[in-house]
């Protein structure tokens, strides 16, 4: 009895699972002065990784299943300093399946005093950058 009670609970899991089809999209912000901003946190980088975890972890299991990381960088910062913000973001849920969209911006033109920062990114209609 025990293993068809088991074999039913894995069942009725992936079938839940696979009615999660929403994406969780978590947005950073760098700017010029190196400035890491998670959301509507800054942050240093050394607290990015914990921050970030605590972020995922706060979410319902049941409603996403997939993790989509937005970096938007300032365009004169080097790559390198942005592929290790990348490395802190994917570390923090590994296993998870994830994609990071990277973005160049024009720091001056930005307001980050204002806590909707990030809808005047996405009012932007920005292009990823590809890898």
């Amino acid at each position: 009895m025990k293993f068809k009670i088991t074999i039913f609970f894995l069942s009725l899991l992936v079938s839940v699972s696979a009615f999660a089809q929403e994406v969780f999209d978590i947005n950073v912000f760098v700017d010029a002065d190196k400035n890491i901003y998670l959301e509507e946190q800054k942050l240093s980088m050394s607290e990015l990784l914990e921050e970030t975890k605590a972020l995922v972890y706060k979410q319902s299991a049941m409603k996403y299943n997939r993790l989509v990381y937005n970096i938007y960088a300032d365009k004169n910062l080097k790559h390198g300093f942005i592929m290790d913000i990348n490395h802190q973001l994917l570390r923090a849920v590994e296993g998870l399946k994830s994609k990071t969209n990277k973005y160049h911006l024009e720091y001056e033109s930005l307001d980050l005093d204002e806590a909707a920062w990030q809808l005047e990114i996405k009012a932007l209609k920005l292009e990823a950058i590809e890898d």
